[in-house]
């Protein structure tokens, strides 16, 4: 192997007929590299061939032959203008990365050959259609073609909607393939995302793709979801973010069945319709930056995530349903949503949750528009981290914390805000003396969650709960070595002293933390659940004059700010490729499509 990963001062790569026997080249970042010695294309026993921005790079030998490749990536090579042409059949190959080869206006027909070819993403580049030969990839379990991005694409003038829809309906040459694409069997993830789709272009024979489970068409304009899509039984992600959509119209929906993550951002809902409690395993559902919504339904309570941060005009959210609750966590996003503050209390929300869940869910939280902690939080410190003892009495039944943060620099395109957990183990002089409790260990993390959130314009509140058997998970296997239950919390055993709890709302391993004014916490009781009724504080909880806000939650030229979950990324197809930390869940989903096993970061 040969890794020249970042090498600045590289222009030219050596021969490479001396390296017969090379398998891995990596090159990537090396952004003066302007050619690459023709050597290159007859390395028989190459495997990985690594050239991920080299923005300099202007050609590749004008064929190759390199018979042992399964991985070719070129992403990022901005001045690449052309592909090579395949000598042989490179049957081994079985991911090729173009993304962000903005030049690249077409591929060799002989590109055909590679019939084992399982990844193939043309996202961003001068292709206005996909080739031919693509619909004969049998084995194609990722496909990536979202619309042309660059300097040159930049540059043109942006159409009117109404001439983009017309023209989209009329001479979308990616519309016109679509049909073809139903021949894609094993094709696991299809981006189409800024193809300018519209609702006729999707074909009725699209849930033909049986085994699809990943699909973008994000940036489409679409009045209604297509009828098509609803028949994808197998889609376990659906994007349809900024796709100009006003209603589901009348769709039967529950053929999703299988759909846990739908991202309807962007669009023009004014209410969200009933048909999608139809979506009885959805677990994250995106609504931020739909300015017209109005109301927030009751929604199906398998749904953890709520994401609503931009909604100008929302002013309503249904109190929470008590049936059919599958989730062990939850969160109501709602970021510089003003007129949602207005209309309700965070701390009533909150409760109304707790009186719904306190005894199902281990964690819940609310990020909304605030500007001073409730008293209902008996203790309360202008800081950013709290502690209070944790009761040795089996009645309370968790811990509620808050905290007042706003942007500590304006200039970032987001900041973190964050609550960690950990316990100060205070035990016994007989434990102490035998060091059998907690096997020594004074001190636990008990974990913690964190999020990106955009530039905010007023103070917002973060309500945290954790619940007591988060916070105690801890068996008497784990404290004495032995099995006797796995079920009983440690603070049942009477044999320590009363355990103190730190909440922090800054992680000091980020640089970007959001500024935290002050915080509280409170022991939560069965009792607390029974007093559902609002409680009025002394202090004026939320700004009472949001009207200038309101203005100026959207951007003068009609972009929107960037916020989002932390645990969530922007793109859902960088997070199979990035070689950084990712989250389980997804990184395991993506393993499984290309049917490897997990893999450790």
């Amino acid at each position: 192997m040969i890794d020249l990963k970042g090498s600045q001062n590289l222009i030219k790569t050596p021969d490479f007929t001396t390296a017969p026997k090379l398998e891995a080249l990596i090159m990537e970042g090396c952004i003066r590299l302007v050619n690459v010695h023709p050597s290159i294309g007859v390395l028989k026993m190459l495997k990985l061939l690594n050239l991920r921005d080299c923005k300099s790079l202007r050609n590749l030998p004008t064929r190759i032959g390199m018979e042992s490749l399964e991985t070719l990536i070129l992403s990022g090579c901005s001045n690449l203008v052309r592909f090579p042409e395949i000598d042989g059949k490179m049957e081994h190959l079985k991911t090729l990365d173009l993304s962000s080869c903005y030049k690249i206006e077409y591929l060799p027909v002989n590109l055909q050959q590679i019939e084992f070819l399982e990844k193939l993403d043309l996202s961003e580049t001068s292709i206005t259609e996909p080739p031919s030969f693509i619909f004969h990839l049998k084995n194609l379990k990722i496909l990536s073609f979202n619309g042309r991005k660059g300097p040159s694409y930049k540059s043109r003038p942006n159409l009117p909607s109404l001439f983009k829809v017309i023209q989209g309906r009329r001479t979308n040459p990616m519309a016109q393939m679509l049909p073809l694409l139903s021949g894609l069997s094993s094709l696991r993830s299809l981006n189409l995302r800024d193809c300018n789709l519209c609702e006729g272009d999707i074909p009725r024979d699209f849930s033909g793709l049986s085994c699809l489970m990943i699909l973008d068409l994000s940036g489409s304009n679409f009045i209604s979801i297509p009828a098509s899509l609803t028949r994808l039984s197998k889609l376990w992600f659906l994007d349809l973010s900024n796709c100009n959509m006003c209603t589901f119209c009348e769709a039967d929906i529950h053929g999703l069945s299988s759909l846990s993550h739908l991202y309807l951002k962007g669009n023009n809902f004014i209410t969200i319709p009933l048909a999608l409690t139809q979506l009885s395993r959805l677990k994250s559902l995106e609504l931020s930056y739909c300015t017209e919504l109005k109301s927030l339904p009751e929604l199906l309570t398998t749904i953890a995530d709520v994401i609503i941060d931009g909604c100008a005009s929302l002013e309503v959210v249904a109190s929470p349903s008590k049936v059919c609750n599958l989730v062990d966590e939850a969160l109501v996003y709602a970021i510089n949503c003003f007129k949602l503050a207005e209309n309700i209390n965070a701390l009533t929300l909150l409760r109304k949750h707790l009186k719904a869940f306190a005894n199902s869910r281990k964690m819940f939280a609310i990020l909304m528009p605030g500007s001073d902690i409730p008293e209902w939080f008996s203790q309360q410190k202008s800081d950013s981290s709290i502690k209070i003892p944790l009761p040795k009495d089996s009645q309370w039944i968790g811990v509620a914390s808050c905290c007042i943060f706003i942007n500590n620099d304006s200039s970032r395109d987001y900041e973190i805000i964050s609550c960690c957990a950990c316990i100060n183990f205070r035990n016994s002089e007989q434990a102490s003396r035998d060091g059998s409790i907690f096997r020594g260990r004074n001190r636990r993390m008990i974990g913690g969650t964190g999020w990106q959130v955009g530039p905010i314009i007023k103070d917002h509140l973060f309500l945290h709960y954790w619940s007591r058997d988060q916070l105690y998970p801890i068996s008497i296997e784990y404290k004495y070595g032995h099995c006797e239950t796995n079920n009983l919390w440690a603070t049942d055993c009477l044999d320590h002293k009363c355990d103190e709890l730190e909440l922090s709302f800054s992680d000091l391993v980020v640089e970007d933390n959001a500024k935290v004014k002050k915080c509280g916490v409170r022991i939560v009781y069965e009792k607390d659940l029974e007093e559902i009724k609002e409680l009025q504080c002394h202090t004026t909880q939320f700004s009472p004059n949001f009207e200038h806000t309101h203005q100026h939650s959207i951007h003068n030229d009609g972009s929107v700010d960037n916020t989002s979950h932390i645990k969530r990324k922007a793109n859902i197809y960088d997070e199979a490729e990035e070689e950084g930390p990712q989250p389980k869940r997804m990184q395991k989903f993506f393993n499984f499509i290309m049917g490897q096993s997990g893999k450790k970061h």
